[in-house]
């Protein structure tokens, strides 16, 4: 089926030496495509190709060109065009079959070819297959760079490991092994178990086993101990791996980030906080031990002193008085520092999740368009490999 708008974003380098033909087809080519740039002959379609490629910009998607024709043939004009692109997509016409072109043609990539008189829309069926193979090419060698880049900014931040379903590590990065405190070699071929801990064994390490084997995603914490018996905890992502062709689970990509560091800073902030709550809380209740104890001896002095040491107690007391008040705001003040604290510790962890968890997004979504763009080359390579065995008895001039 024709995809006229794809077919609209094409650039095609046209060549045919019969003005009659070239005038037609020429004219029908024009409305199909984006723009078409026609030549008379194989000379004239090298110069073309040259001048509007280096001096304009220009990036031809495909060439269509008869075989016979004077001032270089078709496939001598392909010969010194190949010099400067390898894999532009080439149909032949021809007015015959003739064997004598046929190794040439195969040698040079000649994508195909159609008999004159033309099919046009079968011979835009050829140019719109080509094309695609090769844009589909180009789209996932930009994807894989993306998720290249990706997974590049990720093996900075975060620890990875690929294990297969007997448990056995293929590969990992440098952070984990940094973490474990073991060399890479020393990790191949291991057993994924050997690093965890044994309390993280029943639960977290099983769990995240049944769930890749089921072909789900698991979240959460896993424990691990290094070599020198630390022991570090890691917010964990597992993702299962398939086969590309039988879609069989292979095993699972491990993508970790440390826990420890962040939380324990939380904890200790929280804990300074709380301990100078504490501190200013016992001198408060020291305060008013003595506050009372000064009212008593103050009630003890009215009634055997003198107006002088009265009022000398009474002076202490709000001296005492005044310095509980402003106790009591330093301890206001810590409570309203530790809540802002509080929020803004939560804020930042928010944003650190939305933000991992938006990598890890990106990064399965180009792992399937990844695959889904596979999986269309292979079928589009299929059909085109169905039509060259079914016009295999035809040769090219």
């Amino acid at each position: 089926m024709l995809n006229t708008d794809f077919l609209k974003t094409l650039t095609i380098l046209y060549v045919e030496d019969d003005e009659t033909i070239r005038n037609s087809l020429g004219t029908i080519l024009k409305k199909i495509f984006k723009d078409v740039i026609t030549c008379v002959d194989g000379r004239d379609g090298v110069s073309n190709y040259e001048l509007y490629t280096s001096k304009m910009d220009v990036v031809f998607d495909a060439i269509i060109s008869d075989i016979n024709m004077p001032n270089l043939n078709g496939l001598e004009m392909v010969k010194k065009i190949r010099e400067h692109n390898s894999d532009i997509p080439v149909i032949m016409t021809t007015a015959h079959g003739e064997s004598n072109y046929l190794m040439e043609a195969i040698k040079l990539g000649v994508s195909g070819y159609t008999l004159k008189p033309i099919d046009t829309k079968e011979m835009i069926m050829t140019v719109q297959k080509f094309c695609e193979i090769k844009r589909n090419q180009k789209i996932i060698k930009d994807k894989e760079e993306e998720l290249s880049e990706y997974m590049e900014f990720i093996n900075t931040i975060a620890t990875i490991v690929k294990v297969d379903t007997k448990d056995f590590i293929h590969e990992t990065n440098s952070l984990f092994c940094g973490m474990l405190e073991i060399e890479n070699e020393q990790l191949i071929n291991t057993k994924m178990i050997g690093l965890i801990h044994p309390d993280a064994i029943p639960l977290g390490y099983k769990e995240m086993k049944e769930y890749t084997k089921n072909g789900e995603t698991w979240k959460g914490k896993l424990k691990f101990i290094s070599k020198n018996k630390e022991v570090f905890h890691l917010r964990t992502t597992a993702i299962p791996t398939r086969n590309h062709n039988s879609g069989e689970i292979t095993g699972y990509i491990l993508i970790g980030f440390l826990a420890d560091d962040e939380e324990l800073e939380k904890q200790e902030t929280i804990i300074k906080a709380k301990q100078n709550i504490m501190e200013e809380r016992y001198k408060i209740l020291e305060l008013n031990k003595r506050v009372k104890t000064l009212r008593k001896n103050a009630n003890s002095f009215e009634s055997t002193s003198s107006e002088q040491s009265v009022s000398l107690i009474k002076e202490t007391l709000e001296g005492e008085k005044r310095k509980n008040q402003d106790q009591l705001k330093q301890i206001q003040h810590y409570e309203y520092q530790i809540s802002l604290l509080k929020d803004k510790l939560l804020s930042i962890a928010d944003n650190e999740k939305l933000k991992r968890t938006g990598s890890l997004k990106r990064v399965n979504e180009l792992s399937r368009e990844n695959a889904i763009l596979k999986d269309k080359i292979i079928s589009l390579q299929n059909e085109i490999l169905a039509i060259t065995q079914k016009k295999a008895p035809k040769y090219v001039e």
